[in-house]
């Protein structure tokens, strides 16, 4: 008895399986005729017709074919040159000389119109004045620079710096760098600029850089001192301006070097001396030359220093 009835539900399963199947194979059978008899415009889809989802349909503006990306060209290397030729102009005084001025004083000063004469002389013969900053990023950056480029430097801080330097550098359109010392204009010396003019000179496009706080002689003294000396009026000119000065000028031309030592530790890129010259490289930045402008010197003396030292 018990053997019949597990035959029968064996054969029932099997019937209800194959049933199953064959349901199975029917729909996919009546499925594949249907495909193949629509046609299109019957409302009944075609095969040809089928489309994908619009989140999976391709991009209109995409290529069939694989891209192939764009290299850039490689950016010819900058040349940096080893070294340039260019005048930097050493001025003190531009004034008249007081009477019964010495011979230090004379040869110090160049004339309110010996100036303007001198402008005018660089403004016809094609020169450009230049910072010694652009001077500094020729050398480092290989940077150009114009065909004729000359730096005008203006030490100590006179006051005829902006009474008269000043207005005639702007008539002409040109730059100056002036090296201040801080305590003359600190403690209101009436011989020197006021942080007032010093300010719109600034503002004007002026470069003022550091000539020392006390104008001392800074061989052989202690680190303090140098301290006092170099990195206070950095930070003065800068309270002042809102412009780091990058430049020195030795006091007197005067250096050791326990002097470029500290200039250097305070990031300093390049200082001037009194010494004759005008080319210069990386090597030598911490002493660049320049050629001095003397009050008694003619114009044609002014135009032959120049021709000597030549361009780039």
């Amino acid at each position: 008895m018990i053997l019949l009835s597990l035959a029968t539900y064996y054969n029932y399963a099997i019937n209800l399986i194959m049933s199953h199947l064959a349901r199975v194979a029917l729909i996919a059978v009546l499925s594949l005729a249907f495909v193949l008899s629509a046609e299109p415009g019957r409302g009944r889809v075609a095969i040809a017709d089928a489309r994908l989802p619009p989140e999976d349909q391709p991009s209109p503006t995409a290529s069939p074919y694989p891209t192939v990306p764009v290299v850039p060209p490689t950016p010819t290397p900058v040349r940096v040159p080893i070294s340039a030729r260019v005048p930097i102009l050493m001025y003190h005084y531009i004034s008249t000389p007081p009477p019964g001025a010495d011979r230090y004083r004379i040869d110090l000063s160049v004339t309110p119109q010996d100036f303007e004469r001198q402008l005018q002389h660089l403004a016809s013969n094609g020169y450009t004045t230049i910072s010694l900053y652009e001077l500094y990023a020729h050398l480092t950056l290989g940077r150009s620079l114009p065909p004729r480029p000359v730096v005008l430097t203006f030490d100590d801080g006179y006051r005829d710096h902006y009474e008269h330097a000043f207005p005639l550098l702007k008539k002409y359109g040109m730059r100056g760098t002036f090296f201040i010392t801080t305590d003359f204009i600190n403690f209101g010396n009436p011989n020197h600029l006021t942080w007032e003019m010093v300010k719109e000179m600034s503002a004007a496009g002026m470069d003022i850089e550091s000539h020392a706080r006390t104008h001392r002689d800074l061989r052989n003294r202690d680190f303090q001192f140098l301290v006092w000396e170099i990195l206070g009026p950095i930070e003065q000119i800068t309270a002042h301006t809102g412009k780091r000065p990058r430049f020195f000028c030795y006091p007197s031309g005067r250096y050791d070097q326990a002097v470029i030592r500290m200039l250097r530790s305070v990031q300093t890129w390049a200082a001037v001396t009194t010494e004759h010259g005008a080319t210069h490289t990386l090597a030598n930045a911490i002493t660049w030359r320049r050629l001095r402008v003397h009050g008694r010197a003619t114009l044609e003396q002014f135009a032959k220093m120049l021709a000597s030292a030549g361009g780039t």
